[in-house]
């Protein structure tokens, strides 16, 4: 019996929000010895500030805030606190699959639409957990951002985002749901999506904004950048 081919993922960007985001930005540079990074230009459209910070060759550090306190970011940020995990954006060759088994499993996607030529979705947070963004490019070796310089900072005190923590109710429906959306296969471990390379571990405790972002350290300059709301554990 043949066993079913199942598809992909890749975790790209983590996309963190605060409400003093040139003082976050500043922090987390300093912290662990990030450059100057680039501004994401599809942003400004929503009234978004925007740093994104690349951590390895394949992963992203974004920090954004929003220009309208009365906006949904900055509403959202009100309720929360201030800051907290807004967005995972994950890299996925089938979004029209994806599309398919979120309306098959009652998942709402508020947006659909193309960037840059690709298929954005972004699937609703109270029924996944947070804000995931399915970013449609087949060639697992294909980013958005592959012709945008500068890259990972040289000498910088961490070189690549190892996972993310969330939590959330119920952790391994979760991660079964996620594992169904994108045609993952059975989940290996009842909370923990496997998103190449790096993953996602649901915790118990939420909903909530509050993640542990998992970082590999380069060099023992990599301090904490002391931002409540997010814990970043260096390893």
């Amino acid at each position: 019996m043949t066993e079913t081919a199942h598809s992909w993922a890749k975790l790209r960007q983590v996309v963190i929000a605060t409400t003093e985001h040139y003082a976050d930005t500043t922090a987390v540079r300093t912290a662990f010895g990030l450059g100057e990074g680039f501004a994401d230009p599809e942003l400004k459209k929503i009234s978004l500030a925007d740093a994104t910070l690349p951590v390895s060759a394949e992963r992203y550090l974004e920090i954004v805030g929003s220009t309208e306190e009365q906006g949904p970011v900055g509403k959202w940020l009100g309720k929360i606190g201030g800051r907290g995990g807004f967005v995972l954006s994950v890299q996925h060759p089938d979004p029209a699959g994806v599309r398919a088994r979120a309306a098959e499993l009652g998942v709402r996607v508020p947006i659909d639409e193309l960037a840059f030529g690709k298929v954005i979705l972004q699937l609703h947070p109270k029924d996944v957990g947070l804000v995931l963004e399915i970013d449609g490019i087949a060639d697992p070796a294909e980013w958005f951002w592959d012709d945008i310089n500068p890259g990972p900072e040289p000498g910088a005190a961490i070189d690549e985002i190892l996972g993310v923590e969330v939590p959330v109710a119920d952790p391994a429906a979760m991660n079964l749901l996620w594992h169904r959306l994108m045609d993952l296969g059975d989940p290996v471990e009842s909370d923990l999506v496997d998103l190449s390379v790096a993953y996602v571990r649901f915790v118990p405790g939420g909903p909530s904004a509050d993640w542990t972002v998992v970082l590999r350290t380069a060099s023992s300059a990599a301090a904490d950048p002391g931002l409540a709301g997010i814990t970043f554990r260096l390893v």
